[in-house]
């Protein structure tokens, strides 16, 4: 089964709670992406690139999804 994680991050960097949720998920099924949404995210999603055991990083960027 696969898994669609949804990060938690500032843009800048990665929420501890991220990691926490994939070493959930891992524990479910092997099949473990990771999607970053923002508006500047790239920094985050390398983060999330780093994080052990998730298949793929995806990156959705828009103003549309600043944070306000």
């Amino acid at each position: 089964m696969a898994i669609l994680l949804i990060a938690e991050h500032d843009n800048a960097s990665l929420s501890e709670q991220t990691a926490k949720a994939l070493t959930a998920a891992l524990k479910i099924g092997s099949d473990v992406d990771i999607l970053v949404a923002g508006k500047g995210a790239k920094a985050a999603a390398d983060a999330a690139a780093k994080l052990q055991g998730a298949k793929k990083v995806l990156l959705a960027e828009a103003d549309e999804l600043e944070q306000r």
